[in-house]
């Protein structure tokens, strides 16, 4: 998760939860065939239109494979003292009826989910099925409350039901005290019971049934909207929902003396506002250490912007907060952003509620910026590709907006390579590389992540045995429009020499592949739609092979194209040893592809990995 703003995802081993609930899912996660199946689950919730709730939760689930045993075998709840309550009983069903019990005394218990002074106020509770076999059943049993609401007046809930899981049995019933109309209900994909009312209460019940599962296509959207769920929530609209967080931040962003200071002496020199932005994002992004905080109140309440300076450090809201306080103090407006980065979701669910998001960012509505401070390595202006054209609330405004797409005009790499062919086989190489936009983020965390004394396992590791290089790295915390570095290694098998032989697809290292960005999975076919890549890639590679060798064929010079998808390739042989390649690709989609379209452009996504095979031949 980026940067909580919530204390539940949406979880795909069982039905889910995105209000503040413990997320009562097995460690390990999902694989492409179930390990587990869900035999019952049963869920009882009530809520008051003020925010509090009462949930009775009694999941079991069977392991169907020893990666099921393992999954299984533990469960991590959380929840915040002060604000919520929770019980848990749990035991083993063998397959012969056993029951054995887990005793109380054995599930451990931990406080904070973050080692930093301040963000330490939830409790952890870990719960070990140490008996489990292929064929019993993990029974968990949990009781939570809200006692006191994230948000006055607020109850949004969403039970999602998974696809790729076998669900034997599901239930779900919400029980709503007071006015009936105070509560939004969006339902997907579950059979409903008639609505019973009675001494002011309102209790409906869903029920879902999944016997055959069915794995997303690779790359597939994860859409609220797209999946089985039920979504509750109080809140009336996006914009009422965006009150809320202003009422949240309110008091947050004081413009204090030290706040001042700093801001006058970062833009010292400087009139124009839009440079003045630029020094203050930068210096935040560089200077203030990111912390993730996972679940608890720190969640959903930011430190004031004073105390972040002064620390110097803290979570997306921190940096929003006190990057919008320095923007103040030199009169720029700005607002944080509410936005869901961490999945492949890209639209609002249908039912707004505060706990959907999962990360904050700003807007600078002067200049139409986005910034995420958090992302380290993001050049201003320039958002990491997990923030790219996601749909967002606008916090100051209310207004929903769509952050801008990764294209092939604003984000880019080239990779620029001049290769020479021992007698032996082996290369010796040297590439240069450019990135712009959101490759240029992506390559400066690449290079500042990767230790200078494991360049030669990672050039073994990507062109085999006997290689080695070393990175030149540039200035990866320098945040320019472009990043440049480089990179000398040698390739210890590359061509048979003396020949005859063929050079390979991939003559030079590149950190892309320009067919995976073309064609992604290469599915024969699509049921969901899925995220696209786009940006424009270059790859320009020169081959001397030894004097004594001679190119006898070069492949033809083609373009290909698909929808949204050209690729040019070009061929030259100036002297009998050199040939040069060079290939550009620009891709320029929308971040999700719809399934309906693939059928029409999956040939031309193949053409383009036909032609990316095409080899030199020499003798």
């Amino acid at each position: 998760m980026k940067c909580a703003l919530v204390a539940g995802v949406l979880l795909p081993l069982a039905a889910a939860s995105v209000h503040a609930q413990p997320a009562l899912v097995p460690a390990g996660g999902a694989e492409s065939s179930s390990p587990i199946e869900v035999v019952k689950r049963d869920v009882d919730l009530e809520a008051s239109a003020d925010g509090r709730s009462w949930k009775l939760e009694e999941v079991r689930y069977r392991p169907l494979t020893t990666t099921g045993v393992e999954a299984l075998q533990k469960f991590d709840l959380s929840f915040t003292q002060g604000y919520e309550r929770l019980s848990v009983r749990a035991y083993t069903l063998k397959k012969n009826g056993q029951r054995i019990d887990i005793p109380q005394d054995t599930m451990l218990q931990g406080r904070g989910n973050s080692t930093q002074p301040g963000f330490e106020d939830t409790m952890n509770l870990t719960v070990v099925f140490p008996s489990l076999e292929i064929g019993d059943q993990a029974v968990l049993i949990t009781k939570s409350e809200q006692l006191v609401p994230w948000f006055p007046d607020v109850f949004a809930f969403t039970q999602a039901f998974p696809l790729q899981v076998a669900v034997k049995e599901a239930n779900f019933a919400f029980t709503s005290q007071g006015r009936d109309g105070d509560f939004r209900i969006d339902v997907k994909g579950v059979q409903a019971d008639a609505p019973l009312s009675a001494g002011g209460k309102t209790r409906r019940a869903w029920h879902f049934r999944n016997d055959t599962t069915r794995i997303p296509d690779p790359e597939a959207v994860e859409e609220l909207v797209d999946r089985p769920h039920v979504a509750i929530s109080t809140v009336r609209s996006w914009s009422d929902m965006a009150a809320l967080y202003v009422q949240v931040f309110k008091d947050r962003t004081e413009v204090t003396p030290e706040i001042t200071k700093l801001a006058d002496e970062l833009t010292t020199g400087e009139k124009d506002k839009r440079a003045q932005a630029r020094k203050l994002y930068d210096w935040v992004s560089s200077h203030i250490r990111y912390v993730n905080i996972v679940l608890g109140a720190g969640g959903f309440i930011p430190h004031k912007a004073s105390d972040v300076l002064k620390n110097g450090y803290g979570d997306c809201k921190d940096h929003v907060m006190l990057l919008e306080a320095l923007l103040a103090a030199k009169g720029i407006k700005s607002s944080p952003v509410l936005i869901r980065a961490a999945e492949k979701t890209y639209k609002l669910p249908p039912v707004p509620s505060p706990y959907v998001f999962d990360h904050l960012i700003s807007y600078i509505p002067d200049f139409q910026l986005f910034l995420d401070s958090t992302a380290q390595y993001a050049q201003f202006g320039v958002l990491p590709a997990s923030d790219a054209g996601k749909e967002v609330v606008i916090v100051s405004s209310g207004k929903t907006a769509r952050t801008p797409a990764v294209t092939a005009a604003n984000s880019s790499m080239s990779a620029t390579s001049a290769v020479t062919v021992n007698a032996d086989g082996s290369a010796d190489t040297e590439t240069k590389f450019l990135a712009t936009g959101a490759m240029a983020v992506e390559m400066r965390g690449f290079m500042a992540a990767l230790p200078p004394d494991r360049d030669d396992n990672y050039f073994r590791a990507a062109l085999g045995p006997g290689s080695s290089g070393k990175f030149q790295r540039g200035q990866p915390e320098t945040l320019s429009d472009s990043y440049e570095f480089s990179a000398r290694y040698h390739t210890s098998h590359l061509a048979n020499i003396p020949g005859p032989g063929a050079l390979p697809a991939a003559m030079a290292y590149k950190p892309f592949s320009l067919g995976l960005l073309a064609a992604q999975n290469l599915p024969p076919s699509r049921q969901d739609d899925y995220v696209c890549a786009s940006g424009t890639y270059s790859d320009d590679v020169t081959v001397t092979l030894p004097s004594a060798t001679t190119v006898t064929t070069v492949p033809d010079n083609k373009t290909v194209t698909a929808l949204g998808a050209v690729l040019d390739i070009k061929y030259e042989n100036p002297m009998p040893n050199i040939v040069r390649q060079r290939a550009m690709l620009k891709l320029d989609r929308p971040p999700v592809c719809l399934a309906q379209d693939y059928a029409k452009v999956r040939p031309g996504l193949s053409s383009i990995m036909s032609v990316l095979f095409a080899q030199t031949l020499y003798k």
